[in-house]
């Protein structure tokens, strides 16, 4: 399905419009509450918004969480609206969050690799979305499981650059 109009990302702080987002398509009769995420308001976090014509119709966050002992960014809210999905959306947000930590260059790792100090990006895809992130480079871990209430995941990774 080919989109109508001008598609605009624009990335910064948390805002109200993502958490709003996240609830109506993440957490669907859940408490909104659950759609704020530890470290959204942390200084190293970007939050991502699209817009089509003026409208939001997709959001996504890359937030600092490390996994174990590992520095990393982790893929988090990503939401495109129902009837907006199939047009490269997701795609799009994604690709902005991905060029995020490249503009960290004054940061290195104690280690002396990774972008920004970070080694690795991850996300718990939902199973039906993990083609998209296969095709930005992620790379599924372990096997798919399920969060109560939200559905089936796979664990994914991908090194920052």
């Amino acid at each position: 399905m080919k989109r109508d109009g001008e598609l605009s990302i624009e990335v910064g702080e948390i805002t109200a419009e993502v958490i709003d987002v996240r609830a109506r398509i993440l957490r669907a009769g859940m408490d909104p509450a659950t759609a704020h995420f530890p470290g959204d308001e942390n200084s190293k976090s970007v939050h991502a918004v699209a817009r089509l014509n003026g409208q939001v119709v997709g959001v996504g966050s890359l937030i600092p969480e490390a996994i174990g002992d590992r520095p990393a960014l982790r893929l988090r809210g990503m939401a495109v609206e129902a009837e907006f999905r199939g047009q490269g959306i997701g795609s799009a947000i994604l690709e902005r969050l991905l060029e995020a930590p490249l503009d960290w260059t004054d940061e290195t790792s104690s280690t002396g690799s990774g972008v920004g100090g970070y080694q690795l990006i991850w996300c718990l895809a939902r199973v039906g979305a993990r083609s998209l992130y296969e095709r930005h480079g992620f790379v599924a871990v372990g096997a798919e499981f399920v969060i109560d209430g939200i559905g089936a995941h796979v664990q994914m990774l991908r090194s920052p650059l």
